[in-house]
């Protein structure tokens, strides 16, 4: 996920030199550096502030104000600090290495990817929600339930809800052969369901909706 190669400059390199950079690679920020350090990120706009060009040749990156964007150490310490990274207006992270040197960068689409696939976002899978009052039941009990229906869960977390947190709001993300008959038996089962994916092929179908009555006929 870090990219070594992403665009990197020093604080004496030419703030008309990064300008022109930023500008012609397309984006909007990259690190600066004081030998290995990272000192701030050098922004397009902060760049061309108060200006109709570009800076004069002469005026380095140590001359112009660089935007105080913090550095994060490592993949395992951005996905622990998502929150601190979601609050950074920079569209790239500094990375730092265990000696809190410039490491690379990442850019928060990058994140945003990463997050996705171990969330299994981007696969072949549905989401159920369900609400869990207090005193609640055992996870292991509820994947059970969905195990026990021909379906596979690949994702599952937690949080507290109700006015004082007392209850929770689970949400799973599943693998399963028929998911209309997954959420229909979770909910007989006692579970409240707020929210599931849409069926595949949901649209409606005469056919189709008398074959899924037929299912739960046969389910009662």
């Amino acid at each position: 996920m870090i990219e070594a190669d992403y665009p990197a400059f020093s604080l004496d390199d030419a703030a008309a030199d990064a300008a022109k950079l930023l500008a012609e690679a397309g984006i909007s920020a990259a690190p600066v550096l004081d030998g290995k350090r990272y000192v701030g990120m050098a922004t397009l706009p902060g760049l061309l502030a108060g200006r109709k060009a570009f800076p004069a040749r002469q005026t380095t990156l140590r001359s112009v104000t660089l935007d105080p964007v913090p550095g994060f150490s490592g993949d395992a310490v951005i996905i622990e600090s998502l929150e601190a990274v979601s609050t950074v207006d920079a569209e790239v992270i500094a990375v730092l290495d265990e000696e809190r040197e410039y490491a690379g960068a990442v850019t928060k689409r990058a994140i945003f990817m990463m997050m996705a696939s171990l969330l299994h976002a981007e696969s072949e899978a549905s989401t159920i929600e369900m609400e869990v009052p207090p005193p609640g039941v055992r996870l292991s009990e509820i994947i059970a339930a969905i195990e026990k229906n021909d379906a596979f869960v690949l994702h599952c977390s937690s949080k507290p809800y109700g006015t004082m947190g007392e209850g929770q709001l689970l949400t799973f993300r599943v693998v399963s052969h028929d998911f209309f008959r997954l959420v229909r038996n979770l909910e007989k089962y006692g579970y409240l369901i707020t929210y599931n994916t849409e069926y595949p092929d949901s649209g409606y179908d005469d056919m189709r909706e008398k074959a899924l009555e037929f299912i739960r006929y046969m389910d009662m």
